[in-house]
């Protein structure tokens, strides 16, 4: 019986022990802190360029809008958005009927005009010789003063090319009238391709509204406008990005072709011209494009990706991590930025190693493990 009692009491000795170490395990795992993955990269020198972004349309280098000079009726269209065209070709007819009866009724005036001119030559001519008999006469005294005044006036009228200013008068009205016969044909001015018919058969044309627009696309312009305080690092023939999301994610190269040396004085601000070669015809006149100008540059300064600082209430923040896998949050200043990297003025020396990823959710003094990825 008292071995019984002993074995039992051995047993729930046993038992209380276990019960104690499992507890004292299950504590400690649970005290145990977690390390949170993120992503780092060492502070570093290297050359940075600061860049800005502005927006601009790209329009056709050698674009022109086909302005009718006379109003009247489309008659016929050749061509349609998308055609290749070349100088001379003829887009576009209007009707010229109203023209030519104007042509008939200038020729029957030059008629009248030139008989005019025939009658008032004769006559001219009878007044001079009139005049000059008057003049012979009142020297030997045979006529008065007042008659040779009076075949001197009646010369002097016919003299004064009435006949002749209404003749040429005439003449300009046909040729006008036979000019605006030729403006009812509407040709391209220049080798391109058609942009936008803005008439349909049957609508009337007007002066002041272009007709077509034609433009040379194998290469595009886009004008930016830029601030005074970047307008003096950009020179003709820089070479800048040109973003054109509705043809590629990735941007083409374009150049800086001109510079205005005024403002607008609208805006105030300086008009940038980026050629773009558009030789395979991906781009197409109208599109909207964000031009990337690069401007101020210094070398060999610190940087870290842009990713790796996280602004907060006003302040910049970088995470470091210190010789214990900890995350320490520190206070930097910034410089220069582009879409890559920013300088970093004060806060930070080379070869700290500054989180990336992970930066956003971290917490000042938390344990944290460093896997590959960098700045990604």
């Amino acid at each position: 019986m008292v071995k019984e009692k002993s074995l039992t009491f051995l047993l729930i000795v046993l038992l209380s022990a276990s019960l104690l170490v499992s507890s004292c395990s299950g504590k400690q795992q649970a005290n145990k802190e977690t390390e949170q993955a993120v992503s780092a990269v060492q502070v570093e020198k290297r050359d940075i360029t600061k860049n800005v972004r502005y927006s601009g349309m790209l329009r056709g280098s050698n674009e022109t809008a086909i302005m009718p000079k006379v109003a009247a009726r489309v008659t016929a269209i050749h061509v349609k958005p998308g055609d290749v065209v070349s100088a001379g070709q003829t887009l576009m007819t209007l009707d010229s009927s109203d023209y030519e009866a104007a042509v008939g009724i200038a020729q029957a005036a030059v008629g009248v005009a030139e008989a005019n001119k025939r009658a008032a030559d004769v006559n001219k001519e009878q007044a001079r010789v009139a005049y000059e008999r008057a003049k012979t006469l009142h020297d030997a005294g045979a006529i008065t003063d007042q008659a040779l005044e009076q075949a001197k006036a009646a010369y002097d009228v016919l003299a004064a090319g009435a006949a002749d200013a209404a003749l040429e008068q005439a003449q300009a009205n046909l040729q006008q009238a036979q000019t605006n016969i030729g403006h009812c044909t509407l040709s391209s001015p220049i080798n391109g391709v058609v942009g936008n018919v803005a008439l349909s058969l049957g609508d009337n044309s007007s002066p002041s509204s272009a007709a077509l627009i034609i433009t040379n696309s194998t290469e595009l312009e886009a004008s930016v406008l830029v601030n005074e305080s970047e307008i003096s690092y950009v020179k003709e023939a820089d070479q800048v990005k040109v973003l054109v999301k509705a043809v590629d994610s990735q941007p083409f190269t374009g150049q800086v072709v001109s510079i205005s040396t005024v403002p607008d004085p609208a805006k105030k601000n300086y008009t940038v011209k980026v050629a773009l070669p558009n030789q395979d015809a991906r781009i197409r006149s109208g599109m909207f494009a964000e031009v990337t100008v690069n401007t101020q540059s210094k070398s060999g300064v610190l940087v870290v990706p842009v990713n790796a600082v996280v602004p907060r209430s006003g302040r910049m923040l970088v995470y470091v991590v210190d010789e214990n896998s900890r995350a320490r949050e520190v206070d930097v200043e910034i410089g220069l930025k582009n879409d890559e990297y920013v300088e970093i003025v004060k806060g930070l020396s080379e070869g700290q190693v500054v989180i990336t990823k992970g930066n956003t959710i971290v917490q000042d003094g938390a344990l944290v493990k460093v896997i590959a990825g960098g700045a990604e």
